[in-house]
């Protein structure tokens, strides 16, 4: 991400789908632990975050592949 660019956070669901969504730019590494870091969270819903992440089609299908891994 360059210095001219921003990134508004909305909710950590949010982050996470936004990560994968833009995973090209700024490394699969950094959606899968934003991910993993998640997962540990008290109260986290994977099945949740895939219904927020069905508007998100780039982001859908790679997020869903790895909650299956993690999961």
């Amino acid at each position: 991400m360059g210095p001219d660019e921003r990134i508004g956070i909305d909710n950590p669901e949010r982050c996470i789908i936004d990560a994968f969504r833009l995973r090209h730019g700024e490394g699969a590494d950094v959606a899968v632990e934003a991910l993993r870091a998640w997962l540990r969270r008290r109260g986290s819903r994977p099945a949740a975050l895939m219904v927020m992440a069905k508007d998100f089609p780039q982001a859908s299908a790679p997020l869903r592949k790895t909650l299956e891994v993690l999961l």
